[in-house]
């Protein structure tokens, strides 16, 4: 398909989307209600196949915009949002995949502008140009992509396409869970989540080093390097196709005008998403693929789509979630992130469940909410906590901010009027934190939708994984787990970090590493004792970027943990 038919069905399909906002888009209407009555030959799955190639396609578009608007809010300081990281932002606040988004951003703030410029007008695939950073110099660049187009070997990733020279293990039973074990500890080490195979190669560097503890842990708790803040740049020569979709490229001019550009393109890419996921269903269930010339559904995702089979699978469970609950599907047409439907779909079984959990969903941190979408046992007893806690959270958070003003006007009434250095939270002066009331005078109620719902992760360890499930591993792998975990055997739970497993109770991070600190929620300098009550374990950067900022207050209330942010609350029970 040509570069301008692309951009016309992009731009129709984008007009096709917007129409009916109130519920269903028409497009899916039109060609999901009748895909199986189609007959092979029928003209209209040729018009599916245009109009999902030009969706996936243009789709790059969009992201390298949105990937261009996240650099310039990184260079931002967005503690003022109540954020930590920049990581636990793009989660939190865009429902963005962070590894994707450092793979473009590392794209956008190359040299490779050749490269850039063949995404832009449909040439080279994103997926595939994210992996030309670190492997293409600015000079090899007219080179490699006519290789890209042609389809040499030597383009593709190897890893993705598979090397059958690759020695591997194929464990069951007890050995795949000793090695399940290990990336566990690997991803606790190194503060951050890897991918099984990033997981697997750091187990193997370590055992091939043949470093002792001590040095294995000096190394993950030395400081990381500082972020790449520099400006992302993307070549005007030709049309950008995201222009026809949003409109021409304007540099924001602060960090509420980038915030703006990145919610609209955020909603566009979400309706665009929810649409494509509804046709991926359906293209596969109705094996649409063979009349294409395909023999899998893999093969057509492989082929055609700027997308890998995973992503494919699951946008296609997305869009099955969109296709058995209306409900569902109509929130996610009002802005219900599709991340949150998804989640949804694994937590409810019936209509009735799906509706009493869209009463609830869009107030619990996502992070959470896949969290118990993981472990759907138990949904409908934490659906019915979490309804309970939202009539009783706008108490709790009113409660929250009278103590915290409460013990601030107290310090205020001291000799010294101030608190000790680095408790920036606690100068009489500290920023009000909480959600804002709606209506005048300091009776107003707070606004609820500014007031998040969650419960508390469950004690015990996670269930062990079927000893019939099997994983296929580099060869070695299990001696380097075993040797791993040896050297860091399990620890009694017995203080704070072991009770939390070293996971930061920020609701909005949850961030698990070995770093972890143990934060007084109310200092000891101004009278807080070690009890456990007093107790939060915290990453660093929540603890001495959010809390000693003056950021985030944690107050205790009842059994309850309320997290105030600027501008809103997060309430734990």
């Amino acid at each position: 398909m040509s570069v301008a038919a692309d951009r016309g069905m992009s731009v129709a399909a984008d007009r096709g989307m917007s129409v009916g906002m109130g519920g269903a888009s028409v497009l899916a209407r039109l060609s999901v209600d009748t895909m199986e009555a189609w007959l092979p030959g029928d003209p209209r799955i040729e018009q599916v196949r245009a109009l999902v190639v030009a969706i996936s396609r243009s789709s790059a578009a969009l992201d390298l915009r949105l990937a261009r608007v996240c650099c310039v809010i990184q260079q931002h300081d967005l503690r003022e949002l109540g954020y930590g990281s920049f990581t636990s932002f793009v989660c939190e606040r865009m429902c963005w995949q962070p590894s994707w988004q450092r793979q473009i951003a590392r794209l956008l703030r190359s040299d490779l502008h050749l490269v850039k410029q063949a995404v832009n007008v449909g040439l080279v695939t994103l997926t595939t140009a994210v992996q030309a950073p670190g492997r293409v110099q600015p000079s090899d660049q007219a080179a490699w992509i006519r290789a890209v187009v042609q389809g040499e070997p030597a383009t593709r990733d190897t890893r993705a396409a598979g090397d059958d020279d690759v020695d591997v293990d194929v464990l069951v039973g007890d050995d795949a869970t000793t090695v399940r074990r290990a990336r566990r500890l690997a991803r606790l080490l190194c503060g951050r989540s890897l991918p099984d195979h990033a997981a697997d190669q750091q187990i193997l560097d370590w055992y091939q080093s043949g470093e002792a503890p001590a040095q294995i842990l000096k190394d993950v708790r030395a400081p990381r390097p500082a972020p790449d803040l520099s400006p992302p740049s993307m070549p005007d020569a030709l049309g950008d196709q995201a222009t026809p979709v949003v409109g021409p490229w304007k540099e924001p001019r602060d960090l509420d005008h980038a915030l703006q550009i990145a919610d609209r393109l955020m909603a566009i890419r979400q309706r665009r998403r929810a649409v494509l996921g509804r046709l991926l269903d359906q293209i596969k269930d109705c094996w649409l693929f063979l009349d294409w010339g395909h023999d899998r559904f893999d093969d057509f995702v492989r082929a055609e789509l700027d997308m890998s089979v995973r992503t494919a699978q699951r946008l296609r469970k997305e869009g099955r979630t969109l296709l058995w609950f209306p409900q569902i599907a109509a929130a996610v047409d009002r802005g219900l992130a599709l991340a949150r439907a998804a989640a949804l779909g694994r937590l409810a079984d019936t209509v009735a469940q799906a509706r009493q959990w869209l009463a609830v969903a869009d107030r619990v941190p996502l992070g959470d909410l896949k969290r118990m979408a993981a472990d759907p046992s138990g949904a409908h007893h934490k659906r019915r906590a979490l309804q309970r806690l939202a009539d009783d959270a706008p108490d709790l958070v009113e409660r929250a901010i009278a103590q915290r003003q409460a013990r601030l006007d107290a310090l205020a009434a001291t000799e010294t009027g101030g608190s000790p250095t680095g408790l920036a939270g606690w100068t009489p002066d500290a920023r009000r934190l909480g959600p804002s009331r709606v209506g005048d005078g300091p009776d107003a109620p707070l606004d609820p939708s500014a007031i998040g719902l969650t419960l508390r992760p469950d004690a015990p360890p996670r269930p062990a994984e079927p000893a019939e499930r099997h994983i296929i591993v580099p060869a070695g792998l299990l001696d380097a787990a075993r040797w791993l975990l040896d050297r860091f055997p399990p620890q009694p739970r017995r203080g704070p970090r072991q009770r939390a497993d070293h996971t930061c109770e920020n609701p909005e991070c949850r961030r698990r590493t070995i770093k972890i600190h143990v934060h007084h929620i109310m200092p000891r300098s101004l009278g807080g004792s070690d009890d456990p009550d007093n107790l939060c374990c915290l990453c660093p950067s929540c603890h001495l970027r959010l809390v000693h900022g003056g950021f985030m207050a944690i107050e205790r209330i009842d059994d309850a943990d309320v997290f105030l942010y600027p501008g809103r609350a997060v309430v734990v029970r």
